[in-house]
């Protein structure tokens, strides 16, 4: 019974601290995932993934049926919280390369447009604006090839894109990292 419950607290910790790490990382723009944005397990998933661990691990080590459920209750909040807006919008993802194929980059369009950089080890991806592209609502342009790309010095791109159904576009100047 006791190691049953060291197992516990173990797990619970570690998963705790996996999403201390998480929000940390969240909070710098950089996002820990598992494949291609695309097909892989993104940040989302892997959120609620430690946050059943976390209840699981929870629930084990209570013995009142209130706490339990109580317990329970958190984590299903937490978990809808994180991944309702992604459940509800559909996502649309754009991959490039830099002219050498040495960077690969990632536009991720639902119902607002943010764009990444991905690690050679393909594990997190960099937000390379602080917010969202401005663009009308829902409209998604680079799904729709409403861009252009222009490659400055090694770490400068330059995205001009469309930001409405007119096509009419906006440009903005990026900087990224050489891995």
């Amino acid at each position: 019974m006791i190691k049953r419950n060291k197992m516990a607290i173990i797990c619970l910790g570690v998963s705790v601290f996996l999403l201390l790490i998480q929000l940390v990382m969240d909070t710098k723009g950089v996002y820990f995932q598992l494949g291609p944005p695309s097909k892989g397990i993104g940040h989302h998933t892997i959120s609620a993934l430690l946050i059943i661990a976390a209840v699981i691990s929870a629930v084990y080590m209570l013995t009142d049926k209130g706490m339990k459920w109580m317990a329970i209750g958190v984590g299903i909040f937490f978990i809808l919280v994180t991944s309702a807006p992604n459940l509800l919008m559909e996502t649309k993802y754009t991959t490039f390369s830099s002219p050498d194929q040495s960077e690969k980059f990632v536009v991720i369009e639902k119902g607002y447009v943010k764009l990444y950089q991905i690690s050679n080890s393909g594990l997190f991806m960099t937000a390379l604006t602080k917010t969202r592209l401005d663009v009308d609502r829902e409209y998604k342009p680079f799904s729709e090839g409403a861009y252009e790309l222009e490659w400055e010095s090694p770490n400068t791109l330059i995205v001009h894109y469309a930001f409405n159904y007119k096509h009419q576009f906006k440009t903005i100047e990026l900087q990224y990292q050489n891995d």
